[in-house]
């Protein structure tokens, strides 16, 4: 994915948080004081009550916002090789390796966190309009989820595996005639 995935994946998550704020604020006046509170999976409305409800969502988003800053931070400040590729690889590992790592952690964090302030999003409008959500709505948030899961250990077990080889090749080149395969590590 690279710097320009997490470019864009980061550029949605701080976009769409304080652009959902701003809209609430100009439009507060115009959404009516009862508005759809809850949604059944099906995505049609089941609970009603006051459109000072949406502030919970804005809370919760904003969490989310917030849990997102510090994890980057965390992933970047102090992650270690050791603490992405195990004890046995940490010694193998490249700064190419790590950089690449760290970098994919942060991306694949970035467009989860996007995914679900985009949801929110979607939950405040149909609530403040009190529009269903649509059958297709659980659907494609597990699919974006499930997605954005899968691509990550994809990347991350391609890159480990990488590692493997590579510490099985300098490993096989100390020791004498020592035949290791990939899972010994």
């Amino acid at each position: 994915m690279g710097k320009w995935g997490f470019r864009i994946a980061n550029g949605l998550v701080h976009g769409s948080f304080w652009f959902t704020c701003l809209l609430l604020v100009i439009f507060w006046s115009r959404i009516p004081d009862e508005i759809v509170t809850h949604f059944n999976g099906a995505g049609v409305a089941d609970g009603w009550g006051s459109r000072g409800s949406l502030i919970l969502l804005v809370f919760v988003m904003f969490w989310l916002y917030a849990m997102h800053l510090v994890c980057l931070r965390v992933i970047r400040y102090l992650g270690t090789k050791e603490n992405m590729y195990g004890k046995k690889l940490a010694a193998f590992v490249t700064e190419e390796d790590f950089a690449a790592g760290t970098l994919t952690t942060m991306a694949y964090l970035a467009w989860t966190d996007a995914s679900l302030i985009l949801m929110f999003d979607y939950i405040i409008v149909c609530s403040a309009a009190s529009r269903p959500l649509g059958g297709w709505f659980l659907w494609a948030v597990f699919l974006a989820i499930g997605g954005e899961l899968a691509w990550y250990f994809v990347c991350y077990f391609k890159r480990k595996r990488t590692i493997k080889n590579r510490a099985l090749t300098e490993l096989s080149l100390r020791e004498d005639g020592a035949v290791k395969t990939p899972d010994d590590m």
